[in-house]
């Protein structure tokens, strides 16, 4: 997601360096009654090895839309559909993660997990394991949630 903390063109060297297709487009949130952009991707949207979380209404541009649809699916990800409710309780900062004995998890607060729907925790249910804690100071005064605690080690 484009933001005053995304470099355009680092994006686009990062993945020519790698062999990625980037995939940019900006998203927005209701800030005070004003739609602001998202500071940060993973506000909005999480990918796992086989889904992928995402608020498609924080997208307002339909073509920028329709490409991260295309992306996510064209990758073979299934995609989970938050709401912008469901992202200011921390939805999008989730993490997948694997366990010691290679069991598939799903890191999140219990802001998060509460406002999940009952179809949506069925859809993760049936690929990992859904782990919470409260995280409500983190989340108050650190404006971040479970995923920003973690570092990714990719191996």
């Amino acid at each position: 997601a484009i933001s005053s903390r995304t470099n355009v063109e680092l994006v686009f060297k990062f993945c020519e360096e790698l062999s990625y297709t980037p995939c940019v487009f900006h998203a927005y949130q209701l800030v005070n009654n004003k739609r602001e952009l998202i500071y940060h991707t993973n506000v909005m949207m999480s990918i796992g090895l086989d889904f992928a979380v995402v608020c498609l209404d924080s997208i307002d541009d339909i073509q920028e839309r329709n490409v991260l649809i295309h992306s996510l699916e064209t990758t073979g990800k299934t995609i989970i559909e938050l709401t912008e409710k469901q992202i200011h309780r921390f939805a999008g900062n989730v993490l997948e993660l694997q366990s010691n004995n290679g069991d598939r998890l799903l890191a999140m607060s219990t802001s998060a997990f509460d406002v999940l729907t009952d179809p949506q925790k069925a859809a993760f249910s049936s690929k990992l394991t859904m782990v919470h804690s409260p995280l409500t100071t983190i989340e108050r005064l650190g404006g971040g949630s479970a995923r920003c605690m973690m570092a990714e080690l990719f191996m």
